[in-house]
């Protein structure tokens, strides 16, 4: 059984002469230490691929973001929610009716506010440029937010019961790995495509289990951040016979990557990579989908409350440049400066378990 030091079992393992993945090892902990996505892509890619790379996979990616949990909500918005959320999961009677915002957040965040605070009535002071209700591309054939006025609200229907089955059998905890994700998501295949777009816009609750009562009392709004990035990762089974490049999966995740900006912009992009990292022929693609949608970010003048989690997904996205590495560092240094991103929920450490 793996020791709790994920490091310091990695440095057995690379140094251990018996040990028939050493390559692998050293990889990742290369990747640990200098954080250098190549390592990271020669695990995947490992010329004698088994259940053991896929736990090395899963340890280097411990306890980092993207790879291992969903950044948190940073949203004002979101952070109020939490606050009167906390409250009365412990107990205290609270009532909150209204909330006002100076500039727009994403409509994911002001959903998941309104899910866990109760019907807030949100005035929003500005749209500064670029206004948040514009896509990034257009046309987009698939859309799940549009705008009545500055309130957003869902562009497709609300799934179905059983949609909402499938999302809380799967989605109770964050991944262990992308990889290990990609296949724990695969029941969201057999879900027809309009429940997986009104699982991403209407945002079901979670599921009622001693995690999320325990969440509750801290962070709510983190069980919608985290169902979007599942959800993405099913839409990847959903006809998985047709061709890439002309796909169903393909073009929807796109053209969300690219829409409104949102919690579903960055949760799409990672379904990219993770598929990206699975067939190494799509890489160039991906990685230059996610530079273009953190170039939008960094391009804009008006806080993007997405931008950090961008960066830290391009810094994980196979093929990643030093070019790119230098974009993310100014853009993490900068949302250093702003304030730290809350720590995520604890959870099992998986390899724990696996010998």
């Amino acid at each position: 059984m793996f020791a709790d030091d994920v490091d310091a079992e990695l440095r057995r393992m690379a140094a251990d002469p018996e040990f028939r993945h050493r390559d692998a090892a050293r990889h990742a902990l290369r990747f640990r230490e200098t954080g250098d996505v190549a390592d990271l892509v020669a695990v995947e890619d490992d010329p004698h691929a088994c259940a053991t790379t896929e736990i090395l996979f899963a340890m280097a990616g411990a306890k980092r973001r993207w790879l291992n949990w969903v950044p948190m909500p940073t949203e004002a918005i979101c952070n109020l929610a939490d606050a009167v959320g906390g409250r009365r999961a412990s107990g205290e009677q609270l009532e909150i009716t209204g909330a006002a915002l100076s500039a727009a957040e994403p409509p994911s965040a002001v959903t998941a506010a309104q899910r866990v605070a109760g019907p807030l009535e949100v005035q929003v002071a500005d749209f500064p440029a670029p206004d948040i209700r514009s896509p990034i591309r257009i046309p987009a054939r698939y859309v799940v937010w549009r705008y009545d006025g500055t309130a957003p609200a869902p562009a497709v229907p609300a799934p179905s019961a059983d949609a909402i089955r499938v999302l809380h059998e799967v989605a109770e905890e964050p991944w262990p790995s992308p990889l290990s994700g990609w296949v724990q998501a695969k029941p969201f295949g057999g879900l027809p495509l309009d429940d997986l777009l009104g699982l991403l816009a209407h945002l079901p609750g979670p599921p009622d289990t001693l995690r999320w009562q325990h969440l509750a009392k801290s962070t709510p709004t983190y069980w919608y951040r985290l169902l979007q990035p599942w959800v993405c990762l099913g839409i990847l089974h959903h006809a998985p016979d047709e061709p890439w490049a002309g796909s169903t999966r393909r073009t929807v995740l796109v053209d969300l990557a690219f829409g409104v900006e949102d919690w579903v912009s960055d949760a799409a992009l990672f379904a990219l990579v993770t598929a990206a990292y699975r067939e190494p022929e799509l890489r160039a693609e991906v990685r230059g989908l996610v530079r273009a949608r953190l170039d939008a970010a960094e391009a804009s003048p008006r806080l993007v409350t997405i931008e950090e989690s961008l960066a830290q997904l391009l810094l994980v996205t196979p093929g990643c440049t030093e070019d790119d590495r230098a974009l993310a560092a100014v853009v993490l240094a900068r949302a250093d400066q702003a304030g730290d991103e809350p720590e995520p929920p604890a959870k099992r450490r998986w390899w724990q378990r696996r010998r």
